[in-house]
């Protein structure tokens, strides 16, 4: 209460008094409408970071959706060893892998209006990829057989390294010795063997998690699940794969 009974309002640092001729409701308004503005800056959160070759590579689908064949060309060569050997993982058959690959780069050329920038151009491919694989894989109900004789990826990961990404999840030493080695990689075999057993849905979402390094927003993305159902799945198929592998992780 102001002095002679007067209401005042505080404002910033200064006392504005409703009978000062300099108070007005507008004075007012603009004062704490920019306070609160500057507190709202304080805390808005900074831009996401943008890895510069995932732009580099969104402005090459961006020119190929103007007409651009060869910047859809570069993404190809770019990206065909990574997602043919991440399909090869799905399937666990070379031929099936390298057709499905294929398909799914041509698919990726008819749909280029689909790609709008909100995921990164090698999880827009891999979504057409893995929904291409999850469907064969349905069709075709056979023990699918993995090898880790297969050549590396273009990120030069060799199957083998990418089984041991699963194998981990199971207890395996981190510093092997010479002879643990050959035992490491007969069991790699096995986990992917058990990984070639495993439903269609749930070999993807290991796939994707544990060798591709897909994030669970990520997954969920491609697979176009809730993100507690996506949890949900992969716990279980981490528990069917364990369950498969029983007899080797003790």
């Amino acid at each position: 209460m102001a002095a002679g009974g007067r209401i005042g309002v505080d404002v910033s640092a200064r006392r504005w008094d409703i009978d000062d001729p300099s108070f007005t409701l507008g004075n007012f308004h603009r004062r704490f409408a920019s306070k609160v503005m500057a507190s709202l800056k304080d805390t808005q959160p900074s831009p996401p970071f943008v890895d510069p070759l995932v732009r580099q590579d969104a402005d090459l689908l961006k020119k190929a959706q103007l007409g651009d064949r060869g910047a859809y060309g570069q993404i190809v060569l770019k990206y065909q060893d990574r997602l043919y050997n991440a399909v090869l993982r799905l399937v666990g058959d070379v031929e099936e892998a390298r057709e499905l690959t294929q398909e799914s780069f041509t698919r990726g050329f008819a749909k280029l209006d689909s790609f709008r920038g909100d995921a990164a151009p090698y999880t827009w491919l891999f979504r057409i990829a893995a929904n291409l694989a999850i469907s064969q894989l349905r069709k075709v109900q056979r023990r699918r057989v993995f090898s880790l004789d297969a050549p590396p990826s273009a990120n030069g990961r060799h199957p083998q390294d990418q089984a041991a990404g699963l194998a981990d999840r199971f207890g395996r030493g981190a510093s092997p010795t010479p002879g643990q080695q050959v035992e490491n990689r007969e069991r790699d075999q096995h986990v992917l063997a058990a990984l070639g057993r495993l439903d269609a849905e749930y070999r993807a979402v290991l796939v994707m998690r544990d060798i591709e390094g897909f994030d669970y927003q990520q997954m969920a993305d491609v697979l176009g699940l809730p993100l507690g159902t996506l949890k949900s799945r992969l716990f279980r198929a981490r528990l069917a794969l364990r369950d498969e592998l029983k007899g080797y992780f003790k």
